[in-house]
This record gives structure tokens, sequence and C-alpha cells, in this order.
């Protein structure tokens, strides 16, 4: 899982894994990020930070569980208070679309939840 330790997530060592492998090495690339983002430089963060946000926002739509998602959480607040606010609204206009889904399907449930 050493590749779950960078700043954004390798999308290509994840598209490589299996699929019961793939909510476990993103749990771990949000746990990492969630240590690394405090201590990180702030002109780090927002040379990355459109990427950063893009990434975590996607997570949303996979319909992670509970600890995945307060991790998210987290790792955007973080990102937010660290890093530019320019697309703060944006972020959250994802997320009410989400809720306000008129998908009430079984399978998509957990995704607005």
């Amino acid at each position: 899982m050493e590749l779950a330790h960078s700043l954004q997530l390798n999308e290509e060592a994840y598209n490589q894994l299996a699929e019961f492998q793939k909510a476990e090495f993103i749990f771990e690339w949000l746990r990492f990020l969630e240590k690394l983002l405090p201590v990180t430089n702030r002109a780090d963060i927002r040379e990355k930070q459109k990427k950063l946000v893009e990434q975590l926002t996607s997570l949303l739509n996979s319909s992670p569980g509970p600890p995945t998602r307060r991790l998210i959480a987290k790792n955007l607040a973080i990102i937010y208070s660290n890093g530019d606010t320019f697309s703060v609204y944006q972020t959250i206009d994802k997320c009410n679309e989400l809720i306000r889904s008129k998908d009430d399907s079984p399978s998509y449930l957990p995704t607005k939840l």
C-alpha cells in the first residue's frame, strides 16, 4: 500500500487493483492524506488543489461507506482551509446534486447518504 502514500491519488496503481482491493487502497490514501495535508506547504496544496478536489468529489459518486465519507469531508475541509477557497461553492453544489438526485433506487441510495 505504499503506492497510496502520495498527495494525489495514484490512479495507475488504483486501476490495476482488483475490485475488492480498491476500497482499502482509497481508505489508506485518505488516511495518509489526512496526516499529510496539515503539514504540507500551502503553495504545494494550492498547486495540486484542483486535481485533489476532483479526485475527492469523484469518490463520492462511488458510494463509499461512512468512514470513507468522513475522511473525504475532513480532507476537503483541510484543503479549503489551507488552500484557496475559490471552488468551495462548486464542491458544495456537487454534494447538493448528489443529495437532490431523483434516483431513489437501492443501488444509488448509499451515494445519496
